[in-house]
């Protein structure tokens, strides 16, 4: 559920019971706020949240008025007998709208005013012996209606609606040393843009369907084998000017081996056909430029991964995660020659490995109570033939490292939290047909206190304090770099320097 900018009132709880009391905390001013009104001093708020609570069932209702958003959210769980469901919904506006008259030069607010609504339903069901059966549906849908100015006319407004809607079914069986979990889902993703008065607009959409099964077999308390199989179906498509779809179906088998060699220490040798699906509005962009033979359509990124993971606790609480993985592709999307122009489309297989460490660990044994480090390291390469030149290279965008350590903790004699973080990210470049831009090394000091003493909750985020600027050179190309002229080239400094800070009211 997304995050609301709200500011909320202690709650208003009403619990009912068969033969049970009730409890009722009324704040001031809820009479008011009951209603979505404003509070005493004018400022908006939200209304009092209601709860029904029985032995085997609750609803939740709760409405919210906020300064950029208003709405409504309730939640029905219960459990009967074996079942065990919840449905939850959401309904909810916001955004700008035009200036009243007396300030119509002041514009639009916001540019854009939106509604949205989402339903969500999961269930499961306890069958015989170890057996369960679960089912998980939801769908969500969002209207944002953009201003082009301030002075937009109805017909001169956007309207674009993003809509997707899932239905997952799996059960899971356990039988002595083997359990099996078997299952099917499917998802649909859409984003459609109209613009009133214009005739057809245009609509991109993703729709993947999934049967799977797993295999768990413990061969002793310390071994373990797992292996799985799915087959997947995928549909892209856009439609505009024209309408154009992709549709591939693939198997994507999965083999590990867990072991546990001693207590605290859990080891995983995998090996799995991986399969990330087409991003729509890259096919879009492709299907717009393409006319017969003029490239090859964007295909899901498909290979195989083969990976070592060693999870460890190691005395003093400390925590130690390590993951090798090793990709093997036999098909990577990228920016491509399409016509006299670019998009994405399938560029040949690639190659990319990457090291992973995770590092937790309490520092009360040193005298430092309440303070914990934490710290993580990912070193990566690639490599991709470029389809403009033909040479080798890392993937478009991929950094060669990146790091981040953590040292957080608590003031010992009041509700005073703070973290300091210290993050490096190593150089990137963003490959395109007449143009190729380097993102510089950046390493960066920042921090955050929180103070949650009391019904309301500050919070200060400072990033990059000291450091955090890179350098972005852009080299432009007279025509394509396959030319190999080079026109211009635009250097700048990047700064990421930020400070944000937050008040939140509990319930």
């Amino acid at each position: 559920m997304r995050e609301r900018n709200q500011a909320s009132p202690r709650a208003l709880a009403i619990a009912c019971a068969a033969g049970a009391s009730v409890l009722v905390a009324v704040p001031a001013g809820a009479v008011a706020q009951a209603a979505g009104g404003p509070s005493a001093d004018g400022a908006p708020v939200n209304g009092p949240p209601v709860m029904l609570q029985l032995d085997d069932a609750r609803v939740a209702i709760e409405p919210y008025v906020a300064a950029s958003s208003l709405g409504s959210r309730a939640e029905l769980a219960a459990r009967l007998g074996k079942l065990d469901t919840s449905l939850s919904a959401s309904v909810e506006r916001g955004g700008g709208g035009m200036a009243t008259p007396e300030f119509a030069w002041g514009g639009v607010q916001t540019p854009a005013a939106w509604t949205s609504n989402d339903v969500q339903l999961k269930a499961g069901w306890a069958l015989v012996g170890d057996t369960q059966l679960n089912l998980e549906a939801g769908s969500n849908e969002r209207r944002t209606r953009n201003f082009p100015s301030a002075l937009s006319a109805e017909g001169e407004t956007q309207l674009a609606i993003d809509q997707s809607s899932f239905l997952r079914v799996h059960g899971g069986l356990h039988a002595g040393p083997l359990g099996a979990l078997i299952g099917a889902e499917t998802s649909v993703t859409a984003f459609d843009t109209q613009t009133p008065g214009a005739g057809a607009g245009d609509r991109q959409w993703l729709t993947t369907r999934k049967l799977f099964a797993n295999l768990d077999w413990r061969l002793s308390q310390r071994l373990s084998l797992e292996a799985g199989q799915a087959a997947q179906n995928l549909v892209v498509g856009w439609r505009g000017a024209s309408d154009v779809s992709s549709r591939a179906s693939y198997l994507t088998p999965s083999v590990a081996l867990a072991l546990t060699p001693w207590d605290g220490a859990s080891w995983k040798l995998q090996a799995e056909q991986t399969l990330t699906p087409i991003n729509p509005a890259q096919f879009a962009a492709y299907a717009q430029l393409a006319t017969p033979g003029t490239g090859t359509a964007p295909q899901p990124d498909r290979g195989w991964r083969y990976g070592v993971r060693m999870e460890h606790q190691l005395s003093g609480g400390v925590d130690l995660t390590a993951q090798v993985s090793d990709w093997r592709y036999a098909s990577v999307t990228d920016l491509g020659p399409v016509g006299g122009g670019e998009a994405p489309v399938s560029i040949g297989p690639g190659a990319r490995q990457e090291l992973d460490l995770d590092l937790k660990a309490p520092l009360a044994p040193i005298g430092l109570n309440g303070t914990t480090l934490a710290g993580a390291v990912s070193l990566r390469n690639s490599q991709v033939s470029d389809p403009f030149t033909g040479r080798r290279r890392a993937f478009s965008g991929e950094s060669p490292y990146r790091a981040e350590l953590r040292l957080s903790g608590s003031a010992p004699v009041s509700a005073l939290t703070w973290t300091l973080v210290a993050s490096a990210d190593g150089p990137q470049n963003l490959y395109q047909m007449s143009q190729v831009t380097n993102l510089g090394a950046t390493a960066g000091l920042g921090g955050a206190l929180t103070y949650g003493a009391g019904p309301v909750q500050f919070s200060l985020q400072l990033d990059n304090v000291i450091g955090g600027s890179r350098q972005v050179t852009t080299y432009s190309y007279i025509g394509s770099r396959t030319d190999g002229s080079l026109g211009e080239i635009d250097r700048r400094a990047d700064d990421a320097r930020a400070v944000r800070f937050s008040l939140k009211r509990g319930y």
